[in-house]
């Protein structure tokens, strides 16, 4: 059985950095570390450690619970430490309060290292691909990488003004699939373009064809969805590098589609045409 270490105070050197690892994306970047909360998501975690794929274990740093744990959140916190082999910390429910992503967590969470950033190479994407661009709710982005991996979409590709996907609280709504995908961030459209290997979709609702209206357009290739923030959509510079712009037809009684329902949409679609074909 492994030991619980107590925290105690706000002011413990290990609280305090795991607190500016939860709020401060500079600060996560920098420590190379984000956290994890919640059953669910343990359970990945827990799971992915198993795997045969060395490159696909995460690298688990501390585990920790809150005082109002209960039994169940607590002996999977107690699993999870000594699978990874390390310690696990106890926090009194406001420190532990303090780090959680969501006002009522599950009480326990972890410390993981921020998967190794892909070389900066010249090697073209060939497969499918989601780009986030310029996706800034967390809420959004998490379920974004979800529906993605869903569809049979692994690549997920960020632009710089997007959130970041590896902070708690986009982990959080991506329920795990963050584990199943290859996440790359920081890529401009203009470097989406020179490194893609197939055709880059806008979903534009400001025009473009009729999605459902249109030729299969997964039969010459991967294909890129390019999806906007919330109100601004698509920007200048990903639609300057788009090969076609569709919009998803929807009733005039609704004005819009919030940009996860359209990613699933647009996703399902493809794989959908290509199920049709039995290119799946």
């Amino acid at each position: 059985m492994s030991t619980i270490l107590p925290i105690e105070s706000s002011a413990n050197p290990k609280l305090k950095r795991w607190r500016k690892i939860a709020r401060e994306a500079r600060a996560m970047r920098r420590e190379g570390s984000t956290l994890v909360e919640g059953l669910h998501l343990l359970e990945v975690v827990l799971e992915a450690l198993e795997s045969p794929d060395r490159s696909q274990r995460p690298d688990v740093r501390a585990v920790m619970i809150s005082e109002h744990a209960t039994d169940e959140a607590g002996d999977l916190a107690i699993r999870l430490a000594e699978r990874a082999g390390v310690r696990i910390y106890g926090l009194l429910g406001p420190l532990y309060d303090e780090l959680s992503p969501v006002e009522h967590g599950a009480g326990c969470m972890c410390e993981i290292a921020l998967p190794a950033e892909n070389p900066d190479d010249a090697a073209p994407w060939t497969d499918d691909l989601l780009y986030l661009d310029g996706v800034q709710d967390a809420g959004n982005a998490g379920t974004l990488v979800r529906t993605a991996v869903a569809a049979g979409v692994r690549t997920i590709v960020a632009s710089p003004k997007t959130a970041q996907l590896w902070s708690p609280k986009v982990l959080r709504a991506g329920m795990g699939a963050h584990f199943g995908a290859r996440i790359i961030e920081n890529v401009t459209a203009e470097t989406l373009r020179s490194r893609f290997a197939g055709r880059i979709l806008a979903a534009d609702a400001r025009g473009g064809e009729d999605l459902f209206a249109a030729a299969d357009y997964t039969d010459a290739g991967p294909v890129c969805w390019v999806m906007g923030a919330e109100g601004p959509g698509v920007s200048e510079e990903a639609l300057s590098v788009a090969d076609a712009r569709y919009y998803i037809p929807i009733e005039k009684a609704c004005e819009s589609l919030n940009v996860g329902a359209a990613a699933a949409v647009c996703l399902f679609d493809a794989r959908r045409r290509r199920l049709a074909r039995g290119a799946l």
